[in-house]
Formats: C-alpha cells, sequence, structure tokens
C-alpha cells in the first residue's frame, strides 16, 4: 500500500527498534476476531504534529477528532497542552498545514482547528477499514493511538507500518471493548494529568518528583500537589465504577 504522496518513510535512528510482538501473540484472538490494539508509532518529521512536539518536547498534542476533507486533506481539532501560548501562526508555518484557527486558550490547554495533508495513519486505516479511537496522542514524535479492526487486518497494517520505519509497538492488545468509565476531568485537571503521565510523574519508579513536576507546570507544588490528588481520587472513583 502506498500512502499520501506527500509522506515519505520515517528516518531509521540509531536508537533500539521499538519490539513489536511474535505472531504467536496474536494465537488466542483467532484471525477474524475483534481486537483492540494500542500502539505506538514513531512518525516521520514532515508531519507537522512530529515536528512541532520533536521541536517542543514538553508539550503534549491530542487529535480529539478528524474529518476527511477534499484534498486528501484532514480537519483536525486538536488540543495542546502546555503553557497558555498560541501556538497557532508557528503550526501554520509547516508545509502539510493549509489552515490553523485558534478556537480557545486557557492555562494549560489550547484548542485549534487545523485543516492539513492527510497523514499516513489515516490512509492505512482507510484502506484496511481500521477504526482508530480518538483522542490520538503524540509527544516528542511519537504517536499512540487505539486501533479495532479483526487481528488479521491489524497484522497488515503493522506490517505496512514496520516497511514505512514507524516502528510500531504495540502497548496491549485485548479482546473487551468496554471502555472504562469516562473521568469528570476539568480542562485544568486533565491539562495536568496528560503533563504528569508524559512526564512519567506516574511511573514506578518516577521520572519526575513533585518539585520537578511543579516546575515544569510553573505552578506551585502544594497547588500541584493537591490537584494530582483530586485527579487520583477520580481515577480511583472510574476504577472502582467500571471494576463493579
Amino acid at each position: 500500500m502506498t500512502p499520501g504522496r506527500r509522506f515519505t518513510r520515517a528516518p531509521r535512528t540509531k536508537s533500539k527498534r521499538l519490539a513489536v510482538p511474535s505472531p504467536a501473540s496474536y494465537s488466542s484472538f483467532g484471525k477474524d476476531r475483534i481486537a483492540i490494539m494500542r500502539l505506538e508509532l514513531r512518525m516521520p518529521a514532515n508531519i507537522w504534529y512530529s515536528a512541532f512536539t520533536l521541536r517542543h518536547t514538553d508539550l503534549v498534542v491530542e487529535v480529539t477528532s478528524v474529518a476527511p476533507v477534499p484534498g486528501n486533506n484532514s480537519l483536525a481539532e486538536v488540543e495542546i497542552y502546555g503553557p497558555a501560548v498560541d501556538w497557532s501562526k508557528e503550526i501554520a508555518e509547516f508545509p502539510d498545514v493549509q489552515e490553523v484557527h485558534r478556537l480557545s486558550l486557557r492555562p494549560d490547554l489550547g484548542r485549534y482547528s487545523i485543516r492539513y495533508c492527510q497523514t499516513l495513519i489515516i490512509s492505512i486505516a482507510t484502506e484496511l477499514e481500521i477504526l482508530i479511537r480518538y483522542p490520538r496522542t503524540i509527544q516528542n514524535g511519537i504517536l499512540t493511538c487505539e486501533t479495532i479492526a479483526p487481528v488479521s487486518q491489524l497484522r497488515k497494517a503493522l506490517a505496512v507500518l514496520r516497511e514505512l520505519g514507524t516502528d510500531p509497538r504495540i502497548t496491549s492488545l485485548r479482546r473487551d471493548a468496554l471502555r472504562s468509565v469516562r473521568l469528570t476531568l476539568t480542562p485544568s485537571q486533565g491539562a495536568l494529568f496528560r503533563q504528569a503521565l508524559a512526564l512519567g510523574y506516574f511511573e514506578v519508579p518516577r521520572r519526575i518528583s513533585l518539585t520537578q513536576l511543579a516546575e515544569r507546570v510553573s505552578r506551585s507544588k502544594s497547588s500541584v500537589s493537591e490537584k494530582l490528588a483530586v485527579v487520583e481520587r477520580k481515577l480511583a472513583h472510574s476504577a472502582s465504577a467500571a471494576g463493579g
């Protein structure tokens, strides 16, 4: 399969290749069983959101919705988590971007409508009839997305993605289509949660301390601690509701 003509192979790097499970990993699913696969992809630098997040490694970009528009383009609603900066002008300068409109700007969150050349992930999903769940998250050139399709189609998609040099890594593969209860986070809480998650605050062991996190988000340590406590309580309630 050949993606849109504006896209080329991702450049190879000397870093360790992201692992992809062997075909045996799918043995319990059956080739025509519907599966939900969560992927991490190293996106080509000629896609605006890849280049943008490689330039601003502390920012998290979420594509919350996408619609196809004429000219092999996509119109997307995008949220950028980080400082209260209007990124419209910078985003508009990327070659694959045709139009940018700022929808809103709040502390830690900017929302934009962006028209840009259709990406390879959308091209592959369309051709192989794979459903992509939103939001899709991008940080430091790595796109994280969740896909739904028969296992046979997901295998084909992985083969194409490997050939294109995106080094796909499966982070989860499951049958259960039940989604967790939606969290009622405020925009400010959601922004802090995503930044903390992206910076490794919730990893074991943590990659960043509470003090370092507060410095990165330009807030007081006590404010960040209180807000994270609220977020963690909501996460616990959501997990309890989903399991009950």
